[in-house]
């Protein structure tokens, strides 16, 4: 039994048993495009290459080799026709973990970490998905800065390795950053791949441009944001002193009936564009609030959002 310990501060970790994984296992994460890889993996590709999977045949051309020729064909109809095989080509799978004291945030002072908790869990578990299907996983760390990755590591012999990168976020909590963090990721990797950026995505310079990066540089791109349900509905009256978590600034405020009924409509106006932008341009996108039981949102609505199939 493998087991993920929680941020400082969160509660008891959550433990990865044996029939959890077995449900992992039978996941295979979803990619929209294909991509090239050095070593076969269990993903079928419609490359055609020299695995023992059929595609099709084609009209022997010279020079094709003979092997490949299918002589049972030949004799029917005296014609050479050469076997088409699919190959199988493993998938570079990237997470990339929000940090920053956002993520670190909580609707009681002293209360658990529960969105960088979470997002932990999540790239745990498909991560697991992924090197069950021999892909390539690779994590890092971001909040205003990229932080050193895990480097890709592939089998589930790695998930060890995995488990031991999450449970050591960045010590110092600073201010989200999403546009130069996903530069500095486009830009460090050469081989493109699958992408999940984990975040609460409360970025105040936008997370358009960050975003549009990893498409411009190819890769397959979902975001999944990770929010506490106190930033979608606060409970909070009166006169208060509100603290800027990753600035320090200090706003007071009267949190009147009608300033809370603003805030929800223009919290679920930023969300509908989120979401609306990520449709537009292809990128998954799946929100996940931290109530949410963490196996339903792995195997529930990360599916749905196709994410997984």
């Amino acid at each position: 039994m493998w087991a993920l310990p929680a941020p400082t501060d969160a509660p008891a970790p959550l433990l990865f048993d044996s029939a959890f994984l077995a449900k992992l296992e039978q996941l295979h994460l979803l990619a929209k495009k294909l991509f090239r890889g050095e070593h076969r993996a269990e993903r079928r590709s419609r490359q055609i290459g020299s695995s023992l999977e059929f595609a099709d045949y084609r009209n022997y051309s010279w020079g094709d080799e003979p092997r490949t020729i299918d002589w049972a064909v030949y004799a029917r109809l005296d014609r050479l026709f050469v076997k088409l095989f699919e190959q199988e080509r493993d998938l570079d799978v990237h997470f990339l973990v929000d940090a920053s004291a956002s993520m670190r945030w909580s609707a009681t002072e002293k209360g658990p970490q529960r969105k960088l908790q979470q997002s932990c869990h999540i790239a745990a578990a498909l991560a697991y998905v992924a090197l069950a299907n021999l892909d390539r996983v690779n994590i890092a760390w971001f909040d205003e800065t990229l932080r050193e990755d895990t480097g890709l590591t592939r089998g589930k012999s790695q998930f060890h390795a995995v488990l031991d990168y999450l449970r050591r976020p960045p010590e110092v909590a600073v201010k989200t950053a999403l546009a130069p963090s996903l530069k500095a990721f486009s830009q460090r990797l050469k081989r493109r791949g699958l992408v999940f950026v984990l975040s609460d995505f409360l970025d105040p310079t936008g997370y358009e441009e960050g975003l549009n990066l990893l498409r411009h540089h190819h890769f397959e791109v979902h975001a999944v944001q990770v929010l506490d349900p106190a930033e979608l509905a606060p409970s909070l009256s009166g006169d208060l002193r509100l603290t800027e978590c990753e600035t320090g600034e200090a706003y007071e405020v009267t949190a009147t009936d009608a300033l809370v009924r603003d805030y929800r409509d223009a919290i679920a106006k930023w969300l509908e564009e989120l979401e609306q932008f990520c449709l537009r341009r292809g990128i998954g996108y799946a929100q996940a609030t931290t109530e949410v039981p963490f196996e339903d949102l792995v195997l529930r609505v990360l599916r749905d959002g196709v994410m997984l199939k």
